[in-house]
């Protein structure tokens, strides 16, 4: 698996996982997001990698740390949807349950 060409300086969380296209192939991936960091008076970054698919992603930018950490997480959300379009399967073990996206990136809905 490739390493992000730009490493991290403090990851926060990470996980590790293959995909399985349909024809069989396996990609090993690595999923990482670090600490969010000021960048200057009127904005901050978050670092992202999706090794095995990306070699080196841009930070994740926003206003404050909470709006930077929340980019990223949508901006590995959005790649690994893409990814997963034509059939590709996640997994985290072999022979273990098939990993959904919807388990990655938890939605919160309203309890009415």
């Amino acid at each position: 698996m490739e390493k992000n060409v730009r490493e991290m300086k403090e990851c926060i969380a990470e996980i590790k996982l293959f995909s399985l296209t349909p024809t069989g192939e396996r990609q090993p991936l690595r999923i990482a997001i670090g600490k969010p960091y000021k960048i200057d008076a009127t904005s901050w970054g978050c670092p992202v990698a999706l090794d095995g698919l990306y070699k080196n992603l841009h930070d994740a930018v926003g206003v404050d740390s909470w709006q930077s950490l929340n980019l990223a997480i949508a901006l590995l959300q959005n790649l690994l949807k893409n990814y997963l379009k034509d059939g590709k399967k996640l997994f985290r073990e072999e022979g273990g349950k098939e990993v959904f996206i919807e388990d990655l990136f938890p939605q919160f809905k309203e309890q009415i």
